[in-house]
């Protein structure tokens, strides 16, 4: 039995991905690529409109993945503080 191919769609996202990468912007920009630069980065990417649809919906669910891990991150990472703070304290 073998998989089913990947959805086309999805190697549009990571293919913009790639091509944006802010390690690769210019880097006298601070900030990465302008929205100019990010679409001639990736103008040559082909693909019928409901493609394209399903690489929009793929981007914006890995940047809501990377938005919770993160905030997720940050949560722990402020409790961990907390934590050595409060038995600092306790120690005093």
């Amino acid at each position: 039995m073998s998989a089913a191919p990947r959805p086309k769609g999805l190697d549009i996202g990571d293919a913009a991905m790639f091509r944006l990468d802010p390690a690769m912007a210019p880097a006298e920009q601070e900030h990465g690529w302008t929205l100019a630069q990010a679409e001639e980065q990736i103008n040559h990417l082909t693909g019928t409109k409901a493609e394209m649809l399903q690489a929009i919906a793929y981007l914006a669910c890995q940047v809501h993945g990377y938005k919770k891990a993160s905030n997720l991150d940050a949560t722990l990472a402020i409790a961990q503080v907390e934590n050595i703070v409060k038995n600092y304290r306790a120690r005093k």
